[in-house]
């Protein structure tokens, strides 16, 4: 009986704190969301765009993944602002790129900690 017990209590922690804001931060796509984030602060859109283009290669590799980490609404929004980034950055829209930017995050930050 003790060992489910501390089966289940080591599993229990694992989850809670295997999933920080570093590791989620340190995450490619997390990464690549920073990195067009700096890339918009200082109009370099061309490159911006490339960066897009690899986070939403990004998303297509990993998708399996977020399947089995959250729910559908979760993983299909956050496709829904990849898609909205790489049309602002096209239209050379700052915020609308920033504001698609802190939602990829969010939702990236959502499928690791729910």
């Amino acid at each position: 009986m003790k060992i489910p017990k501390l089966a289940i209590l080591f599993l229990c922690f694992t989850i809670l704190f295997g999933c920080s804001t570093e590791k989620i931060q340190g995450l490619p796509i997390s990464q690549k969301a920073i990195e067009v984030r700096k890339l918009v602060n200082q109009s370099q859109w061309d490159k911006a765009k490339h960066e897009a283009a690899l986070i939403q290669e990004l998303y297509e590799s990993n998708l399996w993944r977020y399947q089995i980490l959250g729910d559908k609404t979760e993983y299909h929004n956050l496709s829904i602002h990849i898609k909205e980034l790489k049309v602002a950055l096209e239209e050379k829209d700052k915020t609308e790129a920033k504001l698609n930017i802190v939602m990829i995050e969010n939702y990236i930050e959502s499928l690791y900690f729910r």
